[in-house]
């Protein structure tokens, strides 16, 4: 009994100091950054990986959370147009007619 309460009260302290480890001190030595380096830090998105998903998205023709199924255009400008597609998570259809154009 005396041995498992020592190994508990082992196991806690190591435990109870491990959050410890995942943050740095910050270096008190560290000069600011210039206007300059501030700007470009602002300007310049950094880029991340495409997952799978987003790659087979992409390629299926998915932008920006769009998705076009159809479009008829027609050159006879009295025959409607029709989209469809994904838009927002939900399924769009659009009838759109265009009389003298």
């Amino acid at each position: 009994m005396r041995c498992s309460g020592s190994l508990v009260f082992a196991f806690l302290a190591a435990a109870g100091a491990t959050p410890a480890w995942a943050f740095r001190v910050p270096d008190a030595n560290a000069a600011w950054p210039t206007p300059h380096q501030l700007e470009l830090a602002d300007s310049h998105p950094q880029p991340y990986a495409m997952s799978y998903g987003e790659e087979a998205a992409r390629k299926l023709g998915i932008q920006d959370g769009k998705w076009e199924a159809f479009n008829s255009h027609s050159s006879d400008p009295l025959m409607p147009s029709l989209k469809g597609g994904i838009e927002g998570g939900r399924a769009m259809i659009g009838l759109q007619w265009r009389p003298g154009q």
